[in-house]
């Protein structure tokens, strides 16, 4: 994929930028809603979050991946949003619009796994930022460690450390809600 010198055409530009949202558009608004926890600002923020990308990846000096930086810029913006106040005004979602489906055959295993998914969701919207931010880059968006610390600007073991911790607090939670555990991927 290209991405380090800007194109020479502005229609090599536009295309550019449209890989980038095919590719990883899923996944910068997933970690905005993860930060906003309201779909449509999640939106906003992912077209503010290409914007800047577009017009800086000329910046890009390619010492991580293209989805790397695009979730680092997607943190940062979403913590600026939340600083500006104004998130806190608008009514959040319950998370229905990341819900993912898989197919059981028996209908009833449907609303079981979704229900169990929502739960172990809502308990890690509960979680501190500092612990829901790195659960969300390392399971919601598939990162690994390094990867996670390279889009919040911390050390490898610290986000070990906060996963570990994370994980501890999700299953002390999910306990509290009926007897739930959790996986330790």
């Amino acid at each position: 994929m290209r991405h380090a010198r800007r194109n020479e055409t502005p229609a090599e530009d536009a295309a550019l930028l449209a890989e980038w949202m095919e590719l990883y558009g899923g996944d910068v608004i997933r970690l905005a809603y993860s930060y906003v926890h309201n779909f449509h600002k999640a939106e906003d923020i992912a077209q503010d979050v290409f914007l800047r990308a577009w017009q800086h990846y000329g910046e890009f000096q390619g010492q991580s991946s293209i989805k790397t930086w695009l979730l680092s810029i997607t943190a940062n913006r979403a913590r600026d949003v939340l600083r500006s106040g104004a998130e806190r005004r608008e009514f959040a979602d319950e998370g229905e619009a990341f819900a993912r489906e898989i197919e059981p055959c028996d209908p009833a295993d449907v609303v079981a796994d979704k229900l169990a998914r929502d739960a172990v969701w809502r308990a890690i919207r509960a979680l501190p930022e500092t612990y829901r931010e790195v659960m969300e880059l390392y399971y919601g968006n598939d990162l690994t460690t390094h990867e996670v610390a390279e889009v919040l600007g911390i050390r490898d073991q610290t986000v070990r450390t906060r996963l570990h911790r994370g994980r501890q607090m999700l299953e002390r939670a999910l306990a509290e809600q009926g007897g739930m555990g959790v996986d330790h991927a």
